[in-house]
């Protein structure tokens, strides 16, 4: 978990997961426009100064006469004017204009605000008209928590008489995130001891005819337009008083109007009817677009946006509100500190399954839930998408148990190699491990039992020190077992300095006969060479007898809940075992059983009938030359 934690706050701190967050929420937002989910307000309506406009309507632009014949035919239709434009000298037509502008059911004009943090730029200071103006503009709220709201520290306004006429004055001032995609708006602006609003802000609150006194600022939670009858709306806003713009529409999917269409109606009596008709009681968002304005930015989902089409989104989505939701809300602090903690515990749950299917589908059913909880979230409360965080923790916290797993899972591998190989071969353990043959149920099966013991061993080993004896012994049975494995036998015991193997499980082998004897001869020819280097060590003879038999026995785990051993028994071992203890020291002694079996393969002796313990008759048995 640690590692996890870890590997997460480093993606965090570079900037990764934000960035993952960020990607997700323009495919949510893609996916609300393209499936047309959300209706746009179809109270407010568009009309473009466009490329086409600018044209068409030629001088009428520079004394302003276009904007007063427009503003006398929507003063008509009893139309609300919002002005994107920045209005900021007199024209030769602007008494016409203001007076056209008196008209319409109420009006918002457009400011800049000039950011206190802005430097390298020089600004006139502002007049006392201008200063008077903006006092009569200006918003006093209730406060309950001022944040971290941008301070302006002048504007540029509209010339004097059109400012005095205006409603209310509105910034238009926005600023993309970091990557340049436009996702946000800030919805005031300091001035002295009040605020500014943005221009959609403050077209709502004179549509909704909201008491500016009313409107309180909790930065961090909502900004509360207040209405006189109790009812209110509260929009979500960070610190700074930004709020994401929900967004309804594409530009190019759009129904929009030009201003020439608006000036042609002045003077146009059948298209003046039409356009009063079309425009009556409606919200007129006037705006240049055309080319040389550069009004545009990239959005979530399109790349050129008209910076105009955020301030229609903002302001419609206030006015739908609160008879429906349609605020995009950032997720709680609540839910950042529950989520992680609910992933934790269900994540723990997983850590404990024991089947690795149940482990890996309990983490992928957690991302599945998290998953559709983001989704059910954003699709019908607007919350943005918090997920990478989380989602990241829980894939590191899979893959960091997953590898501890897996290196205990070699761990244990590597231990039931290292047991299995104190019988077997290191190759055949392994194969042992693989194939799953690790229970080594009980059975009988036919197999070739070897035993070997050290002639006059207790008398030398009585007179010699343990480390000497523990180094021979040692070296002996090392020797023994490394040929025994070499000739695929398994290694049943050691007994002192005995030894019994076996050769024909835990895998058959139709020629274990054959293998037990060449294993024998090799061991003796081995034994040769240890007598002579410890002859000189210890002054040891060392000579081996062994015996060899073939036959029925029961081979696998056997013995009590507190100790299992893997072993064969029955009477054919018994019989390995005299004909070791009758064999001549250094000499290999098998049953008939053995030399019937392999006469043809290896030299034998005479037949020689032996007696031994616990027969009643006379065993035939033969030595094996070398």
């Amino acid at each position: 978990m640690v590692i996890s934690c870890v590997v997460t706050g480093l993606l965090l701190l570079s900037g990764i997961i934000p960035l993952w967050d960020t990607a997700l929420y323009d495919r949510f937002i893609k996916y609300r426009i393209v499936s047309g989910n959300i209706e746009k307000n179809s109270h407010i309506t568009y009309v473009d100064l466009n490329d086409p406009s600018i044209e068409e309507l030629g001088t009428k632009l520079d004394t302003r006469e276009a904007f007063s014949q427009a503003l006398e035919v929507l003063a008509d239709a009893n139309a609300s004017v919002i002005l994107d434009f920045q209005f900021r000298y007199g024209k030769t037509g602007d008494r016409a204009f203001v007076e056209a502008l008196k008209n319409t059911r109420y009006s918002v004009i457009a400011v800049l605000a000039v950011d206190k943090e802005t430097t390298g730029l020089v600004y006139p200071e502002l007049t006392d008209s201008e200063m008077q103006m903006l006092e009569k503009h200006v918003w006093h709220i209730k406060v309950k928590n001022p944040g971290n709201i941008p301070v302006a520290k002048t504007f540029l306004l509209p010339f004097d008489a059109l400012g005095q006429t205006a409603t209310m004055l509105g910034h238009v001032n926005m600023e993309p995130d970091s990557d340049g995609v436009y996702r946000r708006v800030p919805l005031l602006y300091r001035w002295n001891d009040g605020y500014i609003p943005a221009l959609p802000l403050a077209a709502a609150v004179a549509e909704r005819r909201i008491p500016v006194e009313s409107i309180e600022l909790d930065a961090g939670k909502y900004l509360t337009l207040s209405f006189t009858d109790g009812e209110s709306i509260k929009i979500p806003i960070d610190k700074k008083g930004n709020m994401l713009v929900p967004f309804t529409e594409t530009w190019a999917g759009s129904k929009r109007n030009s201003l020439s269409t608006l000036v042609e109606a002045f003077s146009n009596d059948e298209l003046y009817n039409e356009i009063t008709n079309d425009f009556r009681n409606r919200i007129v968002f006037i705006a240049e677009i055309s080319s040389s304005q550069k009004d545009f930015g990239p959005t979530s989902f399109e790349k050129l946006y008209p910076l105009s089409g955020i301030h229609t989104n903002v302001l419609g989505s206030i006015l739908d509100s609160p008879q429906k939701n349609s605020f995009i809300y950032e997720p709680s602090a609540v839910f950042k500190c529950l989520a992680p903690l609910f992933l934790l515990i269900a994540g723990f749950f997983c850590i404990r399954a024991r089947k690795d299917l149940f482990f890996h589908l309990g983490f992928l059913l957690l991302i599945a839930v998290f998953s559709g909880i983001t989704w059910y979230r954003w699709a019908v409360v607007s919350i943005a998408p918090w997920y990478a965080l989380p989602v990241s923790f829980i894939f590191f916290l899979w893959l960091c148990i997953f590898l501890f797993r897996l290196l205990a899972r070699y761990r244990e591998q590597e231990l039931l190699k290292n047991a299995l190989s104190r019988y077997f071969p290191r190759a055949l353990a392994e194969r042992i491990i693989r194939e799953g043959k690790t229970d080594l149920v009980p059975a009988y099966k036919e197999l070739t039992m070897l035993f070997a013991d050290i002639s006059g061993f207790t008398k030398w080993s009585a007179s010699r020190s343990p480390n000497q004896v523990h180094d021979f012994l040692n070296d002996y049975l090392e020797s023994m077992a490394e040929i025994l494995f070499a000739h695929g036998g398994t290694v049943d015991k050691f007994m002192g300095d005995g030894i019994l193997a076996f050769f024909g499980d835990p895998f058959s082998m139709s020629d274990h006969c054959e293998r037990c004897i060449r294993a024998a001869i090799a061991m003796q020819k081995k034994i040769t060479e240890l007598a002579e280097k410890w002859k000189r060590i210890a002054d040891i003879n060392l000579k081996v007898r062994i015996g060899i038999n073939t036959g029925n026995v029961i081979v696998g785990n056997l013995g009590s809940r507190t100790r299992i051993e893997y072993t064969v028994i029955g009477a054919a071992v018994n019989l390995a075992q005299r004909m070791e203890s009758s064999s001549r020291p250094g000499g290999i002694l098998v049953t008939a059983a053995v030399w019937e079996s392999t006469k043809d393969l290896f030299p034998f002796g005479e037949k020689q009938v032996i007696s031994v313990k616990g027969y009643d008759e006379n065993i035939e048995s033969y030595e094996v030359y070398m």
